[in-house]
């Protein structure tokens, strides 16, 4: 889960484009739902289903995609299903991928990899008072 607070809101035809800060990191999230709880400034605790992360080994540099900078610092390999736990700035964090895709890319604990999140996986799981 990532602590963050409601830097903008957008909204079009009930699609909202909503733009975090989470320390000096940027996060997007578009939803077609908002709670109206939803406010500029309103602090918020983030998520993101553990299957929706991909992890690349280099920098895609897609602006739009959320990037967290992470270390591997624990891996669960099962036969079909990997689980890698990783630490950023800001959170800690597991991800979901195929054994094969695990056993491809070689990753190994305490690699640093960049893990991206699309902006329709993130969702607003609790709102701060």
């Amino acid at each position: 889960m990532i602590k963050a607070k409601i830097h903008s809101i957008q909204n079009h035809d009930n699609i909202n484009w909503v733009e975090f800060f989470a320390q000096k990191h940027k996060l997007y999230m578009l939803a077609l739902e908002l709670d109206e709880k939803a406010s500029i400034d309103q602090e918020v605790v983030l998520a993101f289903k553990s299957s929706e992360c991909l992890l690349s080994k280099i920098n895609l540099a897609n602006t739009f995609l959320n990037t967290l900078h992470a270390k591997i610092i624990d891996i669960f390999q099962g036969q079909i299903i990997t689980v890698i736990r990783l630490e950023s700035e800001i959170c800690t964090f597991e991800t979901q991928i195929s054994t094969f895709e695990f056993l491809e890319q070689v990753y190994q604990k305490n690699d640093f990899v960049f893990a991206y999140i699309h902006p329709s996986a993130l969702f607003i799981k609790e709102y701060v008072c």
